[in-house]
């Protein structure tokens, strides 16, 4: 178990597509407006690993190789977008918001490392799946919501210095499509 534990505090806490987004919006919106995001891939990556965990299992490669590229394109879209976010010295639009619970949430259905993460999690350790879930549970929310604090403490120093704002924001998007690799 204990091993499983440290496998889910390595695949939570390091950069992905999740966290870069989660940061971004720390940074962009701030904590209170991003918390809606956070909640949404904290409880929907639980779900994932719940109930798609065992689900994907079952599906054929050749189906997972095509859907993985739909999560490729999305990824891919997302992190463009973060990279080209506007910095501080404009206003937020009114169309420009975070990313609601249920957009998050669904966004693990497409997000590769997070199928990943769910599908090698379950097959590599003899842990059932309820602990699994369970350590996922307690160890992925403090993880995930440590990227939202970092980039909201990063928005003030962000908002004065507008050269390194747009290189963060380039950094995140560059972070999502690497971790594409890693998938």
């Amino acid at each position: 178990m204990l091993e499983f534990g440290i496998f889910a505090f390595v695949t939570s806490i390091t950069p992905g597509p999740n966290n870069s987004m989660l940061m971004a919006s720390g940074i962009r919106f701030g904590r209170k407006a991003s918390l809606p995001h956070f909640f949404g891939i904290w409880l929907g990556f639980n779900f994932l690993f719940f109930l798609g965990g065992n689900l994907l299992t079952f599906v054929p490669d050749v189906v997972l190789d095509n859907f993985k590229y739909i999560g490729y394109a999305v990824i891919t879209f997302i992190a463009y977008k973060v990279a080209t976010t506007k910095t501080s010295d404009k206003e937020i639009s009114e169309n420009e918001k975070p990313f609601t619970f249920f957009q998050a949430a669904l966004f693990q259905w497409v997000n590769p490392k997070g199928v990943v993460m769910a599908v090698s999690g379950l097959t590599a350790f003899d842990i059932s799946h309820l602990q699994a879930n369970l350590i996922y549970l307690i160890v992925g929310g403090p993880c995930v919501i440590t990227w939202l604090f970092l980039g909201e403490n990063l928005q003030k120093f962000l908002m004065q210095n507008k050269k390194i704002e747009r290189v963060v924001y380039i950094i995140l998007g560059m972070s999502m499509i690497a971790s594409l690799l890693l998938a």
